[in-house]
C-alpha cells in the first residue's frame, strides 16, 4: 500500500505541475561541483606493516539541466560524476529528474533521501564538504589497497554490520542507500518542512531491474573491518524501505533553532534461508547558534534491524550520539565534537562494540571558492570479538590536512 500511495503522490504532483506547462522552454545546463586533496598521518596500536602516512583526493561534477514553463513549474535532472576510485575510473552516484513549485519539491531516481539531505545533528561545517567522519578511511583501510586483505592487521573493529564503514559514527541514516527511490519535499511554512520516500529495494539503482524477494550472499553485511571475515550474521539488505522526516529551522532574535527527526522502515530480504530483523529506525538532532558559536547533537538507532533470527545469537541494539560545538568568525571556523557509537557486533558472541571519538578542527577561507583545513581525531575502539588470547580493541590519532575547492 505504501509503494502505491507514494507513487500515487509523485504522479499527481506532475499533473498538477502539467496542466499548463505547454509552452517549450529552454533549459540552461548548470554545472557545479567539489575537489579535495588530502594528507592523513595516523599513530594506532595496531599498525604493524603500515605506513604512518598516506594521500588521497576527490573530484566531483554535478551536472542540472532545468527549465521553467510559463506557469512556474521548474524542472529538471540532475547527474553526479565522481573520479574518487581507486582503479582511475569515473561512476555517477546520483542521477534523477525532478518537478518542483507550490506543492514542493519530487526527485525520481537515484538521490539521497529526505533525512539524508535534511538532518539536524552536530555542527559540522568546519569539516570539509561536510565529511564528519574522513578519519574512518584510515583506520579501516579502502577496497583498493592491501590492508583490507589482511586480517587483524591495522584495521579497528568499526566497520560492517548495518550500515558499513560508519555503522559506529553514522550521523544519519543511509538504509535506503544510493538507490533508485520516489523522494518528496513539502514547501518551508514558517520554518517547517516534512519529506517521504519510497525504496522498492536498497541494492538496486539507475537501469537495474530487480524483482527478485530473496536475498544473495553478496549483499549479506559487509566484512568485520578487524578480521576480515564476512559479518554473516547481518544484512544490510532491506525492501519496500519507505521513510518520512519532518524539521524546524528558524532565527529569534539572532538566536537560531533548528530540529529535526526521522522515521525509516521495511522488509528485511531472507538469503540462504536465513531470516532477518525487518528495518525498524529513527534519528533525531537539534542546535542552537547565537554570535558565531553553534551548539547541537544527534542520536539515531536502527534498534536490531538487519540481525539474524536464527536462534542463540546475542542481538542488541545499534545507536550512535554525537555532541560537538562550532564558533565561525569570518574567514576562520573551529569545531570540537564527540561521538559514541554502540552494536552488538559479531552476534556469535556475548558484548557489544564501542567507538568512541574526540575531535578537533579548524578550516580557514583563502578566496571564495577555496579553503584550507586541519582536523585531529582520537579514536578508542572496544570490540567484543577480543578474548585473553586475541586482542582486536585498537586506539590512536588520526591528523588530516587538505585543501577544499567548490564552484
Amino acid at each position: 500500500m505504501n509503494r502505491y500511495l507514494l507513487a500515487g503522490c509523485a504522479a499527481a504532483a506532475l499533473a498538477m505541475g502539467a496542466g499548463a506547462a505547454n509552452a517549450q522552454a529552454k533549459f540552461e545546463v548548470k554545472l557545479s561541483g567539489d575537489a579535495y586533496f588530502e594528507g592523513g598521518y595516523v599513530d594506532q596500536d595496531r599498525d604493524a606493516g603500515l605506513r604512518s602516512t598516506e594521500f588521497r583526493n576527490r573530484f566531483r561534477l554535478n551536472v542540472q539541466p532545468t527549465a521553467k514553463a510559463d506557469n512556474g513549474l521548474e524542472y529538471g535532472a540532475r547527474a553526479r560524476i565522481r573520479a574518487q576510485s581507486g582503479a582511475g575510473t569515473l561512476d555517477a552516484d546520483r542521477g534523477y529528474v525532478f518537478v518542483q513549485g507550490g506543492f514542493g519539491q519530487v526527485r525520481l531516481g537515484v538521490t539521497n533521501s529526505f533525512n539524508d539531505d535534511s538532518y539536524v545533528s552536530r555542527p559540522i561545517d568546519y569539516e570539509f564538504l561536510g565529511v564528519y567522519d574522513a578519519f574512518m578511511s584510515y583506520i579501516t583501510g579502502t577496497s583498493n589497497t592491501a590492508q583490507t586483505t589482511t586480517a587483524a592487521v591495522g584495521r579497528a573493529d568499526v566497520g560492517g554490520a548495518i550500515q558499513g564503514t560508519n555503522t559506529l559514527t553514522a550521523h544519519s541514516i543511509t538504509a535506503n542507500a544510493n538507490a533508485t527511490k520516489i523522494v518528496y519535499y513539502s514547501p518551508v511554512f514558517s520554518g517547517f518542512q516534512a519529506g517521504l520516500s519510497y525504496t522498492p529495494r536498497n541494492d538496486s539503482n539507475l537501469t537495474d531491474v530487480n524483482r527478485t524477494k530473496a536475498g544473495t550472499s553478496a549483499v549479506i553485511g559487509a566484512a568485520n573491518s578487524a578480521t576480515g571475515i564476512a559479518y554473516g550474521n547481518w544484512s544490510q539488505a532491506f525492501q519496500d524501505i519507505v521513510e518520512i522526516g519532518a524539521n524546524y529551522k528558524n532565527t529569534f532574535g539572532g538566536v537560531g533553532v533548528a530540529v529535526g527527526g526521522g522515521y525509516f522502515w521495511g522488509k528485511a530480504e531472507t538469503t540462504s534461508g536465513v531470516a532477518y530483523k525487518d528495518l525498524n529506525a529513527f534519528q533525531l538532532g537539534a542546535k542552537v547558534s547565537y554570535a558565531g558559536f553553534t551548539l547541537g547533537g544527534g542520536y539515531l538507532s536502527h534498534g536490531e534491524s538487519g540481525q539474524a533470527k536464527t536462534a542463540n545469537l546475542f542481538r542488541d541494539k545499534n545507536e550512535v550520539w554525537n555532541v560537538g560545538l562550532q564558533y565561525a568568525t569570518g574567514p576562520i571556523m573551529v569545531g570540537a565534537a564527540y561521538t559514541n557509537g554502540k552494536d552488538p557486533g559479531s552476534l556469535s558472541v556475548r558484548g557489544k562494540r564501542e567507538l568512541e571519538t574526540w575531535g578537533l578542527g579548524a578550516s580557514y577561507t583563502v578566496a571564495p571558492g577555496l579553503a584550507v583545513g586541519a582536523e585531529y581525531t582520537y579514536f578508542d575502539a572496544n570490540s567484543d570479538l577480543t578474548t585473553a588470547t586475541t586482542n582486536y580493541d585498537d586506539k590512536g590519532s588520526v591528523i588530516l590536512l587538505r585543501s577544499v575547492l567548490t564552484f
